[in-house]
């Protein structure tokens, strides 16, 4: 995964893993640091494994962070986790109006990716849900490492446009 892919999932999730923490961490910057390290071990994990939901990914990493960061700030103060404490390690179940707005971003998102030309879709599609490099890419296709980067490129302008709108 390129630089400019990860710089795409930062930019898509920075916000979602940050608040996120914020409400576990009650501080911005407590959770402005591990949402950075967040992204880190995503970059991290990229190299040794492919990752086939980047966003379920981010969360995961995120809580164990904010576990983490918990208990060694129990550990300094010579204290245990109180319940309420524990009890914040619960994946936050979303509401209603979430699950509501997360469908029509799913909705929208699926309708911009069955819109791209075949080209672009099938790459992207080949790098996000099956997490094959461009070079593995181009094997497959038949087409040089740079048409699928190019591919890629465009199919992610594309799904930045569309999803704007």
């Amino acid at each position: 995964m390129s630089g400019s892919d990860l710089k795409a999932l930062y930019l898509a999730h920075r916000s979602e893993i940050q608040d996120y923490l914020d409400r576990r961490l009650r501080c911005k910057e407590t959770a402005a640091d591990l949402t950075q390290d967040t992204f880190i071990r995503l970059s991290e994990q990229m190299t040794h494994t492919p990752i086939a939901n980047f966003r379920a990914y981010l969360f995961s990493a995120a809580r164990n962070l904010f576990i983490d960061h918990t208990r060694r700030q129990a550990h300094r103060k010579g204290k245990p986790m109180d319940e309420h404490t524990a009890a914040t390690f619960e994946p936050a179940t979303p509401t209603l109006e979430q699950a509501a707005i997360a469908q029509q971003q799913l909705a929208a998102l699926n309708a911009v990716i069955e819109n791209m030309p075949p080209p672009c879709r099938e790459v992207f599609l080949l790098v996000r849900v099956e997490g094959l490099t461009y070079a593995e890419i181009s094997q497959r296709l038949g087409i040089p490492t740079q048409t699928a980067y190019s591919r890629m490129v465009r199919a992610l302008d594309l799904l930045k446009h569309g999803m704007a709108e």
